[in-house]
């Protein structure tokens, strides 16, 4: 049997760093097992649901690597649903309810102000069949819950060890509205027994879910999945990052320039007993990549250390590494030199560009040192320049001007870059001509 694992999103926004992760910790735990990952879109709830967040979403998991072995939408699949109800209405485990929502609302009030959970009564369920066919006929609007069997739902979670609920302490929950559609529990479960299912690792949202679910799928007759829950991301400050999520989507995280394995890296090792990976390549990440190291308390999501996790990333790169990127943005002249240059003083790849323009640009900076930058200008040693250059320029400064140390090297870095911080100036001597450097000390014959 072939293991296999879904990720389920709806297209209802854009994909955040929330369900982005559990999108990874499933692709990553089933392409580990060798198994398939399955892509569903749950687009039932038609009023809230646009192709364009469908197409984005697609779009962000395709940029984290994270491809599918089979994609569809649930809103295709509604006669496969129907075929299934049928079986759970005919074996009296789908009943009809007829309390409108004011009347639910009531009946939950009265519960709490009695110090009593808020559990359905199940008074529809002691209705007898002429009542319940009157009720229809006459067109009392109901909805349908799902009969829960009187027992302790247990398993074995894949991340939190054995989870045990009582059925007593819930109610049987609502699976089709009022108006005939269909919430996110039926449509679910069918998809995972149609997609033969193996895993599922979703939120600690839904350990009530899952509960339901496993009745559902022993009420069709189907093998319960594995069910893993992880626990939620947290800010810094320990509160939660629901309000924060939209801020925190993968579009916004790409347009900020960090690179997919740093996202991968970050949400696989995040709230694990390891130290955040720095792997670079997918098969090192998959090899390294345990669910059972998953902690049950949230970790804290921080965006400081995802820059410097994406900082230490990049300086992790060889120039094999991001040569066909600069290519592809039309830097075809660029070399090892150059990388080895900037590539410890970048945050984002898009800084690299930056240092390029302000390497090989002809402006001439500001500096109140022109004197004195015109006269190391005539020291400059002749090309070819290599790493030894810049120790042999500024040998010969000292010697002739008595300059040293900061005196020395902050007028040339102002000179050469027009910033007070940087790379190692003699990873730049490398890259230059001597009739560049000596313009851009704004030498006079």
């Amino acid at each position: 049997m072939i293991n296999r694992a879904r990720f389920a999103p709806s297209p209802t926004g854009f994909l955040h760093i929330g369900n982005a992760r559990s999108a990874i910790l499933n692709w990553s735990y089933i392409n580990k097992k060798g198994g398939e990952f399955i892509l569903r879109i749950d687009d039932t709830d038609i009023s809230r649901s646009k192709k364009e967040f469908e197409s984005k979403i697609k779009e962000d998991l395709l940029w984290l690597g994270l491809d599918w072995s089979k994609t569809f939408n649930q809103s295709d699949r509604l006669k496969v649903y129907q075929d299934r109800i049928k079986i759970l209405k005919d074996n009296n485990r789908l009943y009809p309810c007829f309390e409108s929502e004011e009347e639910l609302s009531l009946k939950r009030k009265t519960l709490l102000s009695l110090g009593k959970p808020p559990i359905y009564d199940r008074s529809s369920l002691k209705l007898d069949k002429s009542k319940i066919n009157q009720l229809i006929e006459s067109g009392k609007k109901h909805h349908w819950r799902f009969r829960l069997d009187d027992e302790k739902i247990s398993w074995n979670d894949l991340i939190k060890g054995t989870v045990v609920l009582d059925s007593k302490n819930l109610s049987d929950p609502i699976l089709i509205r009022e108006d005939g559609s269909l919430l996110y529990h039926l449509p679910s479960v069918i998809d995972d027994i149609e997609e033969n299912i193996t895993d599922i690792i979703r939120g600690e949202d839904h350990i009530t879910n899952t509960a339901f679910h496993i009745q559902i799928f022993k009420a069709l007759n189907s093998n319960v999945p594995n069910f893993g829950h992880h626990p939620f991301l947290l800010d810094e400050n320990g509160k939660s990052l629901g309000k924060r999520l939209n801020s925190l989507s993968l579009q916004k995280l790409i347009e900020s320039g960090f690179e997919s394995i740093t996202i991968l890296n970050y949400l696989s090792s995040i709230g694990t007993s390891n130290n955040l990976s720095k792997f670079k390549d997918y098969n090192e990440l998959l090899k390294n990549f345990n669910i059972k190291q998953l902690s049950t308390s949230s970790p804290k999501f921080s965006l400081d250390v995802l820059k410097q996790l994406n900082k230490e990333i990049l300086q992790t790169y060889d120039f094999k590494d991001v040569s066909e990127k600069f290519i592809h943005l039309g830097y075809k002249n660029l070399n090892e030199k150059f990388w080895l240059f900037i590539n410890r003083n970048i945050n984002f790849f898009s800084e690299s560009l930056d240092w390029y323009n302000i390497i090989y640009n002809d402006e001439i900076y500001k500096n109140e040192n022109n004197n004195f930058l015109n006269a190391i200008a005539e020291l400059l040693p002749n090309e070819p320049y290599d790493d030894s250059s810049w120790e042999k320029w500024t040998k010969l400064i000292k010697e002739n001007t008595g300059k040293k140390g900061k005196d020395l090297f902050m007028p040339i870095r102002m000179a050469l870059t027009g910033k007070k911080e940087g790379p190692e100036l003699k990873y730049l001597m490398p890259l230059l001509t001597k009739e560049h450097i000596q313009k851009k000390l704004g030498y006079i014959k």
